[in-house]
């Protein structure tokens, strides 16, 4: 079944999650640039910097490796606003998931089972959102025939005291009203027994 299409207008939803997610890419970028940097340099100075130093005055390599310095922190700085909206983007796949789970789940403790979950497609957490709504549609599906069974011990109750008013008392049928009620007690309790407590 395919996602419903909508778009979320705030993209900082949980803003403790999304930063952390943010920090963590923005910093794995930082070691990977510096580890690819420091890699690049060393690796070419070992090779070139005996090659070059017979080309170049000392002075002149120290300006170009500064330079390169600077070119490369330069960079870092111009991609790291680039890797914050990219981050930002990402987070929001899984921040925006969270929030909706987490809201649909105030309203379900609250005795709403008729909410689902609906995320959007390309989101993160769609498995646990499915498993969220097939248990809501369990335990809807289970209370709507328990209080069916209830409605229907009530009515039997009330065909008891009517026979039991009555004169002279069928107690046959008053017995066979009060096996049927203990029948739809059975399925109540077989009912109840596929939950477990805490």
């Amino acid at each position: 079944m395919p996602r419903p299409i909508f778009r979320r207008r705030k993209y900082i939803i949980q803003r403790g999650l999304q930063f952390r997610y943010i920090g963590l890419v923005f910093g794995l970028a930082l070691i990977a640039s510096i580890v690819t940097g420091w890699t690049v340099f060393v690796t070419g100075w070992y090779f070139l910097g005996e090659k070059l130093a017979s080309v170049y005055p000392q002075g002149r390599l120290i300006y170009i490796l500064k330079a390169t310095n600077l070119a490369l922190i330069r960079n870092l700085l111009l991609v790291s606003p680039l890797i914050f909206i990219l981050g930002l983007l990402f987070s929001h796949r899984i921040a925006g998931p969270v929030y909706r789970i987490s809201k649909t789940l105030e309203e379900i403790t609250r005795g709403n089972l008729g909410l689902k979950i609906k995320l959007r497609e390309g989101d993160e957490l769609i498995d646990l959102a499915d498993m969220i709504n097939n248990l809501t549609d369990n335990l809807n599906k289970t209370i709507i025939a328990d209080k069916d069974i209830v409605i229907k011990i009530e009515k039997d109750l009330e065909e008891i005291k009517k026979l039991i008013s009555s004169q002279p008392c069928d107690c046959a049928k008053v017995e066979s009203i009060i096996n049927s009620i203990q029948e739809k007690s059975k399925e109540l309790s077989s009912s109840f027994n596929k939950w477990t407590a805490g």
